[in-house]
């Protein structure tokens, strides 16, 4: 399906549909299979308190401090996921040649915990909850753990999670809560199956791991284990592989106690960890733009994943990274990368809403109001400032929702 380039010009098109975890967990944009469901927002949150500040260098296993939760203990999975679902959080992350989601969840009003190979090398980090995006930044890594911290540049409405202070026996029922292959919300259960393990990654040995035997896959990356009480007993890093052969029902977890004595110590930071540079033309302040999705259709908020992840690669100059979200039809129709974002430079993303999406199958239509600011010399009629209302042509390649298309089917941007 081929771009329509009339009444568009070429720069203004490039600005508009320009708009892992290790081995498991990270998956690239798109979101889950045509036809999937996605899963109502949760409750109100919860005012469970984070485990207390302290001061120092992140330790490798520290000891957490016990947590006192002031809600009821859920008797039941429904309603564990009724109490919790809320503070379970999709990431779009933006490196300088790629893109991916993955999860993390909330230990405070704007404290977010997540893997590190999640957030390694970010040049942009947005953590969508429910139906909106945040922006965020790293406050700490450890890579020996495979643990990060990140805070929001807003306080998020959620529930916030509790560690548990001991690690739980073999033979405890836990779930991993997060957003495998994209797809929305998703509960997986299983049991601990081994405590103590031990997972090599590349050149790196992960120690002192929780075994499950629950269904782990790639976007589950970061996101918790949780025990039937709704409590924190690991946090979900990778999924075992025998000479590049997925083993079944083998994934791996940092312990509680461990996630828990980095969070407090994080906690404690100032200054977040410096986002990479891409070396363009970033977009001025932190180049964050909020996405919000307003259609009802089973796969808005995947193809909004994918247009957020395309945004903001422009916004940081990551063009690499944002001309993949294109398919590679219309990927031909501009040569390459470079070809694409030329005079790509002063065109930013500075908010974008999914009005409707309609269609089923592989191929649908997202009707999308977006905002974009550039210099007068590449806005449409010397606008600075511009509000499009824009039909994207999304086609679904198995595995990520891309851009195949643009129109202007409701008429010209109108100034801001």
């Amino acid at each position: 399906m081929s771009i329509k380039r009339s009444p568009i010009t070429r720069c203004a098109i490039a600005a508009l549909i320009s708009v892992c975890i290790l081995t498991a967990g990270c998956t690239n944009p798109g979101g889950g299979a045509p036809g999937s469901s996605s899963t109502s927002s949760a409750p109100a949150p919860s005012q469970t308190p984070v485990p207390s500040q302290s001061t120092g260098t992140p330790s490798q296993s520290p000891s957490p401090s016990p947590t006192a939760s002031t809600e009821a203990v859920p008797k039941s999975w429904p309603e564990v996921v009724a109490q919790v679902q809320s503070g379970v959080g999709q990431f779009s992350v933006t490196t300088c040649d790629s893109s991916y989601t993955g999860t993390g969840f909330l230990v405070g009003p704007d404290l977010v915990v997540t893997a590190a190979h999640m957030v390694r090398d970010a040049s942009a980090i947005s953590i969508s909850f429910g139906r909106t995006s945040v922006n965020a930044k790293v406050l700490g890594i450890n890579e020996l753990a495979d643990l990060a911290l990140v805070r929001t540049e807003t306080p998020v409405q959620g529930h916030r999670f509790q560690f548990r202070t001991a690690e739980p026996p073999i033979g405890t029922d836990v779930a991993a809560l997060g957003f495998p292959l994209g797809k929305p919300f998703t509960l997986t259960r299983g049991t601990v199956s081994a405590l103590n393990a031990e997972q090599k990654i590349g050149n790196r040995v992960l120690s002192n791991l929780i075994q499950t035997d629950a269904a782990i896959n790639h976007g589950n990356s970061g996101g918790p284990l949780i025990t039937e009480d709704g409590q924190v007993s690991g946090v979900v890093v990778t999924i075992e592989f025998d000479q590049d052969v997925r083993a079944e029902g083998i994934a791996y977890a940092v312990t509680a106690p461990r996630a828990a004595g980095a969070v407090q110590e994080w906690q404690a930071r100032s200054v977040p960890v410096a986002l990479k540079d891409c070396g363009n033309a970033p977009a001025p302040g932190s180049g964050f733009f909020p996405l919000t999705v307003l259609a009802t259709h089973d796969q808005a908020r995947n193809i909004g994943q994918s247009l957020l992840l395309h945004g903001q690669g422009i916004n940081q100059g990551a063009y690499a990274a944002a001309f993949k979200q294109l398919t590679p039809e219309l990927q031909a129709t501009f040569g390459d990368s470079a070809a694409w974002s030329a005079g790509l430079g002063s065109s930013y993303w500075r908010k974008a809403e999914i009005v409707n999406v309609t269609g089923n199958g592989d191929n649908l239509s997202a009707d999308v109001n977006l905002q974009t600011s550039q210099d007068a010399a590449d806005g449409r009629n010397g606008q600075t400032c511009s509000n499009w209302k824009i039909r994207y042509s999304m086609h679904w390649n198995g595995s990520a929702w891309l851009i195949a298309g643009t129109s202007l089917p409701f008429g010209e941007p109108t100034s801001c």
